[in-house]
């Protein structure tokens, strides 16, 4: 496919000026193929990989659809956690505001303030961004005026479709007319449970979707063989050897991110953890310190990270391995976003090693074992005396004959 350019595919000057303020030039292939779709009044069911630019593909046909001069909702877009509503609502109004266009949106989700939101409400946006069961509950008190909605946008589709959410989106859906709301589905994995639900809410969708290499390629996928009693020394090994600036460590039961956190400080390592059931600001606070590198390491478990999006995370590192294809595929792409470079370690027993072949076959991508030597982590068959280097993103690192950290 030939790149094309914003405007090729029908989106305004405005708002292709202020892409260009954020230094995004060029569409990515899915907002190539959802943009348009989405522009011609098609419900859509896209699947691409985290990272490849999902929200600009629904956010930039929404801001071509609204009509400025009606305060009223024109727009729903419903997310499965807080964070990811918090962030396509950063970005509607970044865009908004490059582009010097009257678009307005609120952000309404559950747990916050709820007499601030009605403030925020009572501006008349056009685009109302969060959790289904708050959306649902601002509609029954008629403060979000749903019959004029035109487009429902639901991401990580995959998750707010499963049997906790999907009754609150069919609620706020049915809430809309029939005769003129479009519904768009977006997520990074979309399986046949997760179409099936959707037929119930869509009309004939146009379904945009790779069968293969659904991670970014950009990423490296490694993994190094391990005692169970020994993965913790693998990870202060990885850390002390590189020293990454950010790094996401993954773990399989959130009732051990404690655990894990507490030893990896105890080793003089900045770390903290992410939870599904933490209070919001304990959250905000963890991501906070992560993004602006009072830590250096945010320990999760599947639940706890689905939507986070932060820049810079320069490895993954998996010290459970999952048995589901789906959830590596939601680690992996915490790196390589944007097209930068990354790498993806799995630290594995041999009995788990198995799991990392049907990775292979699912998403066409091939792991390479490695060890750490030299501080360094290279390939199993490399000679230690050989000083190789290793990339993590922009950076390069390099070996030293008494294995002491060299300078990025």
């Amino acid at each position: 496919m030939s790149i094309m350019s914003f405007t090729e595919i029908g989106i305004s000057e405005e708002l292709t000026a202020g892409l260009s303020k954020q230094g995004i030039e060029m569409p990515t292939e899915i907002q190539m193929n959802v943009i348009p779709e989405i522009m011609r009044g098609a419900d859509v069911i896209a699947k691409s990989e985290t990272g490849s630019g999902k929200t600009l593909a629904y956010l930039l046909p929404i801001f071509m659809a609204v009509d400025i001069k009606l305060r009223s909702t024109q727009a729903i877009i419903i997310t499965p956690t807080h964070e990811l509503a918090v962030q396509v609502n950063k970005q509607a109004q970044v865009l908004a505001e490059n582009a010097g266009v009257d678009v307005r949106s609120a952000l309404i989700i559950g747990g916050a303030s709820i007499t601030r939101q009605l403030d925020k409400l009572k501006e008349k946006p056009q685009i109302v961004i969060g959790s289904a069961g708050r959306i649902l509950d601002l509609i029954k008190k008629k403060k979000i005026q749903a019959h004029t909605c035109k487009i429902i946008v639901i991401d990580e589709a995959d998750r707010m479709l499963d049997n906790l959410n999907i009754n609150d989106v069919k609620a706020v859906i049915k809430t809309t007319l029939a005769s003129e709301r479009q519904v768009v589905l977006l997520s990074a994995s979309i399986n046949e449970v997760t179409k099936k639900a959707a037929a119930q809410i869509m009309n004939e969708p146009k379904i945009v979707e790779k069968e293969k290499g659904i991670l970014p390629p950009n990423i490296e996928h490694y993994y190094i063989l391990a005692e169970a009693r020994d993965k913790i020394v693998v990870l202060r090994k990885i850390m002390a050897g590189l020293k990454p600036e950010h790094v996401i460590v993954f773990i399989n039961n959130p009732n051990n991110i404690d655990t894990m956190v507490e030893k990896l400080n105890f080793h003089g390592l900045k770390a903290a953890g992410i939870y599904g059931t933490a209070h919001k600001n304990e959250r905000k606070n963890a991501m906070d310190s992560f993004r602006e590198g009072r830590i250096n390491i945010l320990v999760a478990s599947d639940i706890g990270a689905r939507g986070l999006d932060f820049e810079g995370v320069e490895i993954v590192v998996n010290l459970d391995i999952s048995e589901e294809p789906v959830y590596y595929q939601h680690r992996a792409g915490r790196t390589g976003r944007n097209g930068a470079g990354g790498m993806v370690i799995s630290v594995v027993t041999d009995f788990e090693k198995k799991w990392l072949n049907r990775y292979e076959r699912e998403f066409d991508i091939k792991f390479t074992e490695k060890i750490m030597s030299y501080g360094n982590i290279e390939d199993i068959k490399t000679k230690r005396n050989s000083k190789p280097t290793a990339k993590i993103g922009k950076k390069t690192v390099k070996a030293t004959n008494n294995a002491k950290k060299t300078k990025k």
